[in-house]
């Protein structure tokens, strides 16, 4: 790895967080990927919270989760319940005992012995076969089942106070790999019904249903997820019938996806160690294999190499497919998008409840981590948006010209700009962000090259804030990426950090920050870190015929985890089998650098 040879640590300390950031976009945080008890998996494990439910907790009210309630601390400003599209709501009616399955023999699949419907419902409507449950999938059904989607989202939305998106997820699962996406509509038109992998197993017909809504008004964004578990499929070098990608694929493609999760309670989707072995960070909560599944081809299922592979077959085909920008969702299975680490609910229903006397049996899950894996990870993630308010369409705006950041958790706020006439000393102004906007573009826009007698490469800022109730900052890194001899590269640069650390010339790399945790007491402490950090940084090894693409990694000091929060709080021991601490984080979306 290699880092940045300016001083920034001194432009970082020079900075005062007293100062007002004056703009006209500010950050909005929440999850665009979560699911109730209408998704039949959540039905599953007992879960009986309700899309209400979900609007509720995340504006910050006690909801009733297994008899105990719950309320998330720092409130949410928006939120998509995105719940299953193959079968949505059907469990949990017949499990209710509702119209129109009063009297079906479903009930008793669903509830005795083995509860082998529930098996069904998976093989059918996730991994396809044997066949389609026609019963459960009747057209009526699904309609009446999607308009009380829509209606209760309409009903939570508030404009100018908390935003709530109408939202599904198609699900497709071929051999076990997680090909899914989340649709997020506009408003105020919806679809008559939502698209499944009952109604087709390949993206491509996905994107023609969001392209024939789009021509009606009714826009949408399209986000893969968790293309950490996808064996390879969600960022390949071909199409979901094995062909290679061709413009009309890409330019399809990258009308629709132009976002990606990297952060969610089943893992980091950013990067892995054996794809990035000179980032010393590669390894933030990677989860290797999810409900016994195999590890699948780590190749094509991360973000940092998709991006690589944009490049790669932008420069063949002339549009790049994986121009993406950066999300982070959360996709408990529980209604409650609890990703604050010290108030942890559980994510995936009465298999990770951390209450009562299950609490024991989960932090002892906890240390089984090879059995159970998921269960270990940190509570993740959100997502921030820039944005001039918090309405359906300045949000919806912000994510579709991808000006957007992920974190794992923590409310931090994270800018990047790229420009070729920034001034040096810019960030130090007060009225430096009207001038980044200005004079460049934002993270999620297109640098062009400089016009002739322009800068001989482009300079970033980037600029990130503590969350307001959370932990100082480490470091802030670029992360670039970008072609040479037709093949991707990558790099990551320390830019900015805490205190008075110096990069070693040996090495290249930065000490470590240090910690203040306190492991047996649960317990951290802000002298270290910096509340704010920032650098102006202009790449050394720029080459303006070769086309990159540039974003920002923001991490955290050390905080406890949520098991060492639980365990301290029951006087239990706190697991060994996993770090009692971690680092959270935040990922910028790019600025994409096009000759």
């Amino acid at each position: 790895m290699a880092c940045a040879s300016i001083a920034t640590s001194a432009l970082s300390q020079a900075l005062d967080p007293k100062v007002p950031v004056i703009a006209d976009k500010r950050a909005y945080f929440g999850d665009l990927h979560l699911h109730t008890s209408n998704s039949y998996d959540a039905a599953w494990a007992s879960v009986k919270t309700t899309p209400r439910d979900a609007y509720r907790y995340a504006q910050g009210y006690a909801v009733d989760y297994f008899g105990h309630a719950v309320k998330r601390k720092a409130p949410l400003d928006f939120l998509a319940v995105s719940d299953h599209a193959e079968y949505m709501g059907v469990a949990k009616q017949i499990l209710d005992k509702r119209p129109p399955f009063e009297e079906s023999n479903w009930f008793e699949q669903l509830t005795a012995g083995a509860r082998a419907g529930f098996t069904q419902i998976l093989r059918s409507g996730f991994y396809g076969e044997p066949v389609e449950l026609k019963d459960l999938n009747v057209e009526a059904l699904r309609r009446d089942n999607w308009k009380r989607v829509v209606d209760v989202a309409n009903e939570f939305n508030q404009p100018g106070k908390f935003t709530s998106f109408a939202a599904f997820e198609w699900s497709n699962t071929p051999g076990g790999s997680h090909f899914h996406r989340v649709a997020i509509f506009r408003g105020p038109q919806y679809p008559d019904l939502p698209f499944s992998a009952l109604d087709s197993r390949h993206p491509e017909d996905l994107w023609r249903y969001a392209d024939a809504q789009r021509a009606k008004g009714i826009d949408s964004v399209l986000i893969p997820h968790n293309s950490n578990l996808s064996g390879g499929l969600q960022f390949a070098y071909t199409d979901s019938y094995g062909r290679p990608i061709d413009r009309e694929f890409a330019e399809t493609k990258s009308r629709n996806e132009k976002l990606a999760e990297i952060t969610q309670i089943k893992g980091t989707s950013e990067t892995h160690p054996d794809l990035s072995p000179d980032d010393e960070f590669a390894g933030f909560e990677i989860l290797e294999h999810y409900a016994g599944g195999g590890r699948g081809d780590r190749h094509g299922s991360y973000v940092r190499e998709a991006l690589g592979r944009g490049l790669e077959i932008g420069a063949k085909v002339g549009v790049n497919p994986y121009a993406l920008g950066i999300t982070g969702s959360s996709d408990y299975h529980s209604a409650t998008s609890a990703t604050e680490e010290d108030n942890f609910t559980g994510a995936l229903g009465d298999g990770d409840l951390p209450f009562g006397d299950n609490l024991p049996k989960l932090l002892t899950q906890v240390n089984q981590v090879v059995r159970a894996p998921q269960i270990a990870l940190s509570a993740s993630g959100i997502t921030g948006v820039w944005a001039e308010q918090n309405t359906r369409e300045a949000l919806f705006a912000a994510l579709k010209r991808r000006e957007v950041f992920a974190t794992s958790g923590p409310r931090m706020q994270v800018r990047l700009f790229g420009g070729w006439s920034y001034p040096q000393g810019l960030v130090k102004r007060k009225d430096w962000v009207h001038a980044a906007y200005a004079g460049g573009v934002p993270m999620g826009g297109n640098l062009k090259a400089a016009t002739r007698g322009g800068a001989k490469a482009p300079r970033l800022i980037v600029q990130a804030m503590k969350d307001p109730d959370g932990a100082n900052l480490d470091r802030i890194q670029v992360i670039k990426v970008w072609l040479k001899d037709g093949k991707s590269q990558e790099k990551v640069f320390d830019v900015a950090w805490s205190g008075s650390r110096r990069i070693d010339p040996k090495t290249g790399k930065l000490p470590a920050v240090g910690s203040t945790v306190v492991v047996d007491k649960a317990t951290y402490t802000n002298r270290i870190g910096a509340p704010q950090l920032a650098a102006e940084w202009t790449d050394p090894e720029f080459n303006a015929a070769v086309p990159a693409v540039y974003y920002a990694r923001v991490i955290e000091i050390p905080t406890p985890r949520w098991p060492t929060y639980l365990a301290v709080r029951a006087g239990l021991p706190v697991p060994t089998s996993v770090t009692p601490t971690l680092q959270e984080r935040a990922w910028t979306s790019p600025v994409f650098y096009d000759p």
